[in-house]
């Protein structure tokens, strides 16, 4: 069994876009798949272009591996084979107003779906943002797939996946992550648990106590609570301390900027 693994691009990138390849307002497909096949541009592999902390943690780990293939999900390239060697310009891109439509997204230079070498007993996994998600669900391609694709069962993907994985609101509190890293956690343990190793964690954070009423503070307050407690303390200690502690209200995120301002 081959597992798929369906990574999303980050917009920080080691060389900044050319200014052929920038989507903004006015821009056409038609427009952007002339610039992208017509332009003469330095072209980068995607282990060497993407420096995003999930981008590059997802994929190291995935290639880690013998049985699973990492494909990137570029707002400007398409599903990119990783494996392949591929190699592309740096560009600038979003899934929003500025970029492709959904519908677009699997027509874009490296196109869609079809570039997955599928057999049968491969899982595909997908746990990635939303719109990312979203642009898959629109590619005709991904009817030939349903059966396959591991998602989170709250998505877009999740009510007709072969594979639909409870993921419970609160699993970060479970993991130790915050939101921007929660998917590349879930893609480690699926591919260390499977499917049950996601959902066991999922059970776990369905039975916590209920959420203590906690105080909102804006970032002004917050970096003060960071200076008076932060000594002695990791990331994770903090961040419990600041919430269970002083019973405030501030995501993780903003405990760790509040955090790194303090450190300068």
């Amino acid at each position: 069994m081959a597992i798929h693994v369906l990574i999303p691009c980050s917009k920080t990138k080691s060389i900044g876009p050319s200014k052929e390849l920038i989507w903004d307002e006015g821009v056409s497909l038609v427009d952007w798949v002339s610039s992208w096949n017509n332009t003469v541009l330095d072209t980068f592999e995607v282990r060497n272009l993407y420096t995003g902390r999930a981008t590059r943690n997802q994929l190291e780990m995935v290639e880690e591996r013998t049985d699973a293939y990492p494909y990137l999900i570029s707002a400007g390239a398409g599903l990119v084979r990783v494996n392949d060697g591929v190699k592309i310009p740096s560009y600038e891109a979003t899934f929003g107003n500025i970029g492709p439509s959904l519908e677009e997204w699997c027509k874009l230079p490296c196109g869609g779906l079809s570039n997955i070498e599928f057999e049968e007993g491969d899982v595909i996994v997908a746990f990635a943002p939303p719109r990312y998600l979203k642009a898959i669900y629109k590619d005709p391609e991904i009817d030939r797939l349903w059966e396959y694709i591991v998602a989170p069962e709250s998505s877009c993907l999740g009510k007709y996946c072969g594979f639909p994985v409870n993921v419970h609101p609160r699993i970060k509190e479970i993991l130790g992550v915050g939101a921007a890293d929660l998917n590349t956690e879930l893609i480690r343990i699926f591919l260390e648990l499977g499917v049950a190793g996601i959902e066991k964690s999922s059970d776990l954070a369905g039975k916590l106590p209920p959420l203590p009423e906690r105080k909102s503070v804006d970032d002004e307050e917050l970096l003060k609570i960071v200076k008076q407690h932060h000594r002695d303390k990791t990331l994770m200690e903090l961040i419990r301390f600041i919430r269970d502690n002083l019973q405030i209200s501030a995501s993780v995120e903003r405990i760790s900027k509040a955090r790194k301002i303090v450190h300068q």
